[in-house]
């Protein structure tokens, strides 16, 4: 007996569960993100993450994500400006509680879909894949944080 497996075309999640859950990693990593003004910083010191608030309104913010990724190969890291540190811009929207990728490594604005082959050679779901990069980086950095505060409790 056979069976066959019919491919869809179709996506069967959307974007927004991501961009929803990414809001609220971003909110447990600074909760104080709303209360912030344009030009202010938040510096995360334990994942050597700094926000900045780009643009603010009403129900939406514009925040630059910069991550330091200093390790061992430091020296070899600051002749490759592109791979010395993880920047991209996010808007915030605070009333749909979403949270969306809009710039990487100074490139922007970042579409939904490509076609493929493209000059700068994209991957055809390049926004789809810095919104799964960007979960990344805030797990990340909520472990580092959670690990930094368990650390400096259990000695104070």
């Amino acid at each position: 007996m056979t069976h066959t497996i019919n491919k869809s075309n179709h996506q069967t999640t959307t974007p927004t569960g991501l961009y929803e859950a990414n809001y609220r990693r971003l909110l447990k990593l600074a909760p104080e993100i709303s209360k912030l003004q344009v030009k202010d910083d938040l510096l995360l010191s334990a994942s050597r993450i700094t926000l900045r608030i780009l643009q603010q309104y009403k129900y939406t913010s514009v925040i630059s994500l910069k991550q330091s990724l200093q390790t061992q190969l430091s020296s070899h890291l600051k002749t490759m400006t592109h791979l010395s540190a993880i920047d991209m811009e996010l808007r915030i929207c605070h009333d749909a509680c979403l949270v969306e990728v809009i710039g990487y490594q100074g490139k922007s604005p970042i579409q939904s879909a490509n076609v493929y082959p493209n000059k700068h050679m994209l991957q055809i779901d390049e926004k789809r894949q810095l919104n799964l990069f960007l979960k990344e980086v805030l797990e990340n950095s909520l472990k580092t944080e959670y690990y930094q505060k368990r650390i400096s409790s259990s000695c104070g």
